[in-house]
C-alpha cells in the first residue's frame, strides 16, 4: 500500500472553517494501518493528527480533518502511513492557508472553457486545489463585450465558439465549494463591431478623428470616460451579470495602446483618469467584491497603483524582457501601491521549463506571483487564454512543490500586511539590494518584518550577466553550501531556511555572529529559498 497524493479539498480556508485534506491511498488488498500527519507553522513544533484506518483492495480517498487557529496563517501538512507493526511504508506533503480575503494572498488562476461538453467543472476545480489557486479569471465568458448576459443558456461567443451559461454557473459555484473567487473578464472599452457602429457617438476617436477599431470587424474602443454614455452602459452591464451570477467581482481588461485618444467631438480624453474613474465607480456599485484591472506594459501604473484595487495585476511584454526589468517592475508596482499583492501576466510556453521557474522565482522573491495555471492544470501562454498549452509531468511536479513552498511561508512572503511604519522601513530595505553579500550571481531581496528579517535569494549561477524571460536558457547551476554574510546590530535568537525541495518546512540553521555581522550556510540554492531571520 502507498499514498498516490495528498493535498486540500480548497485553494485557501478563512477563519473557523475546518480544513479537509485529501490522501490518495493505493492498497493490493484489505487491511489495516496507522495515519499520522505532521502539521507545521513556520518552524514551531508540529500538532500530530494520528487515526487507525482501514483500508479496502484498491483505491480509495482518506479524508483528515483540522481545525486550524482563528488567525491567518499557512501550514505545511505531512502524511505517513504506518503498518500495523509500526512500520513507515509511504510519506507525502502538502500546504494550506487561512486567509481572512483570497486578494490577501492571491494565487490567480484562469478558466476559458465554457463549453456544454467541456471537462468536469469539479475534477478541473479539485486539481487546482492541489496547487493552492485561490481565485479564477472566467476568461471570454461573455455573450458580447457590450452585452455581458446571452438572451438564452446556449450561446454563440464573438469568436464562434459554443458555450453555456449553465456552466459558468456550475463552474462559479465549484469554485466556490473549493475555496476559490470567481471572477468574470471584461474590457473596460470594448464593443462588438456592430454596437459600436451604431454608436459612433460613444467611440474613441484618434488624433485624426477616425474611429479606433480593435482588430478586423471585431471590436471598436469605446470611450470609457466617468459619466459617459458608454461607461454608464458597462457599469449597468456589470450590475446585471454580477446579479445573475454570484461571481465574486470583476476583472477589467484594457489593451494597452492607443494611449492618446479622443471623443466623438475630438476633445482630448485623459485614459488614465477614465480608467481610475470607472474602477471608482465599480467600486462604488460593489464595495464587497473584488475589482481588478489590467496594466497591460506596465501602464498606466502609476494611476493604477492609486486606484481602489484589491491588487495589482500587471501584464509584461517586451521590450521589457530582462529579468532585471521583471524585478524592478514588480518592485515598483509594491512601492507605489504602499504594499498591495502583485500578479503578473508573462506568458512563456510549456517547453521553456528553466525560464518559467526562474521567472516564478524571481516574481515571488520581489513581491508577487504570476497567473499561470488554469484548465486541467494547463499553462497559460498566449493573452488569449483558450490557447493553454498542456505541462509535462516533471515541469507540473516541479510548480507543485514551488506552490507548497508558497503557501506554507505566506507570512514571511506577505509585507503588505505591515503597519504603515512597517511598509516605510521595508520599502527602504527594497532599495538597498547590497544589503546583503552573497554572490554576483544570486540576487537578494529583503523584507523587513516587525521582528524579523526575510531575505530571498534567487538563483542565476551560470547564466548570462542580463539574461532574458523571453529567450531560452538552461537551468541555473545548482548552489551548494553558499555563505552568506548580513550586517545587523542585533544577535538573533534563531535564523531558518526554506526552499521548494524541501518537503517538510523550514529547517533551523547554525550561525556565527560578532562585529555586527550575521554569518551562515545555505545548504542548497535551485531556483528559489528564503531565510527567516528572528530576533
Amino acid at each position: 500500500m502507498h499514498i498516490t497524493d495528498f493535498y486540500p479539498s480548497q485553494g485557501c480556508y478563512v477563519p473557523g472553517e475546518p480544513v479537509v485534506l485529501l490522501a490518495g491511498i493505493e492498497s493490493a488488498q484489505d487491511s489495516a494501518a496507522i495515519i499520522r500527519v505532521h502539521i507545521g507553522h513556520l518552524g514551531e513544533t508540529a500538532q500530530l493528527i494520528e487515526k487507525p484506518q482501514s483500508l479496502i483492495a484498491g483505491f480509495q480517498t482518506v479524508c483528515i480533518d483540522w481545525m486550524p487557529s482563528s488567525n491567518p496563517a499557512g501550514y505545511a501538512a505531512k502524511i505517513e502511513l504506518i503498518s500495523q507493526n509500526g512500520i513507515p511504508i509511504s510519506t507525502s506533503s502538502t500546504s494550506f492557508d487561512v486567509l481572512n480575503r483570497w486578494t490577501d494572498f492571491p494565487r490567480y488562476g484562469f478558466l476559458s472553457d465554457f463549453s456544454a461538453s467541456r471537462a468536469d467543472p469539479d475534477a478541473t476545480l479539485k486539481n487546482l486545489a492541489r496547487f493552492h489557486i485561490n481565485g479564477l479569471q472566467f476568461y471570454d465568458w461573455q455573450y458580447r463585450h457590450d452585452q455581458l448576459l446571452p438572451p438564452s443558456d446556449d450561446y454563440i461567443d464573438p469568436l464562434g465558439r459554443s458555450m453555456s451559461l449553465k456552466i459558468v454557473r456550475s463552474l462559479v459555484d465549484s469554485a466556490h465549494q473549493h475555496g476559490m473567487a470567481a471572477l468574470p473578464y471584461l474590457a473596460v472599452y470594448a464593443a462588438s463591431a456592430e454596437f459600436w457602429r451604431d454608436h459612433l457617438d460613444w467611440a474613441l476617436y484618434d488624433e485624426n478623428q477616425k474611429a479606433i477599431p480593435f482588430g478586423e470587424d471585431f471590436l471598436g474602443l469605446m470611450n470609457p470616460a466617468v459619466n459617459s454614455p458608454w461607461a454608464k452602459h458597462l457599469l449597468m452591464e456589470c450590475a446585471r451579470a454580477l446579479q445573475a451570477i454570484p461571481f465574486d467581482g470583476l476583472h477589467i481588461d484594457q489593451y494597452g495602446e492607443p494611449k492618446h485618444v479622443w471623443d466623438a467631438q475630438h476633445e482630448p480624453i485623459d485614459l488614465p483618469r477614465a480608467f481610475i474613474d470607472f474602477i471608482q465607480s465599480a467600486r462604488n456599485q460593489n464595495p464587497d467584491q473584488t475589482i481588478l484591472f489590467n496594466a497591460v506594459g506596465n501602464w498606466p501604473i502609476e494611476a493604477l497603483s492609486a486606484a481602489p484595487l484589491d491588487f495589482i495585476y500587471i501584464e509584461v511584454w517586451p521590450p521589457e524582457v530582462r529579468y532585471h526589468d521583471l524585478a524592478h517592475i514588480v518592485l515598483d508596482a509594491v512601492q507605489l501601491s504602499h504594499g498591495k499583492p502583485v500578479v503578473i501576466a508573462l506568458y512563456l510556453p510549456a517547453d521553456r521549463p528553466e525560464n518559467i521557474l526562474l521567472a516564478n522565482a524571481l516574481i515571488l522573491s520581489c513581491g508577487g506571483l504570476r497567473i499561470e495555471l488554469g484548465e486541467q492544470a494547463r499553462l497559460l501562454v498566449d493573452p488569449y487564454f483558450p490557447r493553454h498549452q498542456q505541462i509535462g509531468p516533471n515541469l507540473l511536479a516541479t510548480m507543485r512543490r514551488f506552490y507548497d513552498f508558497v503557501v506554507r511561508n505566506g507570512e514571511w512572503l506577505r509585507p503588505y500586511n505591515l503597519s504603515s511604519s512597517e511598509r516605510e522601513r521595508w520599502a527602504e530595505g527594497y532599495s538597498k539590494p547590497d544589503f546583503v553579500k552573497v554572490s554576483d550571481s544570486i540576487w537578494s531581496v529583503i523584507r523587513r518584518h516587525a521582528e524579523a528579517l526575510v531575505i530571498h535569494f534567487v538563483n542565476f549561477t551560470g547564466l548570462n550577466v542580463d539574461p532574458q524571460w523571453d529567450e531560452t536558457h538552461p537551468a541555473p547551476t545548482a548552489c551548494q553550501n553558499v555563505p552568506v554574510r548580513v550586517q545587523t546590530s542585533r544577535r538573533p535568537d534563531r535564523v531558518l531556511w526554506d526552499c521548494p525541495e524541501r518537503s517538510d518546512g523550514p529547517q533551523v540553521l547554525n550561525f556565527e555572529f560578532s562585529n555586527a555581522e550575521l554569518r551562515f550556510t545555505v545548504p542548497q540554492l535551485n531556483y528559489v529559498g528564503l531565510v527567516y531571520i528572528h530576533g
